[in-house]
């Protein structure tokens, strides 16, 4: 019993002897295909593309530390709460730090949005 090895324990054990190294690589065939046509659609992103991109957005939402001393009761629809929730689940994302550091990502793109509102306060203020 001891001697039946998953394929993932056989690879493992191969790369912690190095036995990975020294074997060549597999040879690609190359296959011979027609040139697109135009007007055909691009192919969507590689799933590794997606991978990266989804890995450095929640790699910079751990990073993110936000000051949480104030509470603000928000209310969303029932398909931004499924995502949500869904995401808790996936990843361990705290609704309120995504939905803090979604905020925090909107503003410093758009930072006339909070000179405007403070402008508006000091005209609007008697």
């Amino acid at each position: 019993m001891n001697e039946i090895k998953s394929l993932a324990d056989q690879l493992r054990e191969k790369l912690r002897t190095g036995e990975m190294d020294k074997s060549p690589p597999p040879a690609k065939e190359k296959k011979i295909t027609d040139p697109p046509a135009a007007g055909v659609p691009k192919k969507p992103p590689k799933v590794s593309d997606r991978h990266q991109k989804a890995d450095a957005f929640f790699a910079a939402i751990e990073a993110f530390r936000p000051e949480l001393s104030e509470k603000s009761m928000i209310r969303v629809d029932a398909r931004t709460l499924h995502l949500l929730k869904r995401m808790k689940l996936a990843k361990g994302v705290d609704m309120n730090r995504f939905i803090v550091y979604a905020l925090h990502q909107y503003l410093g793109q758009h930072p006339w949005l909070a000179e405007h509102i403070q402008e508006t306060l000091k005209n609007s203020a008697p």
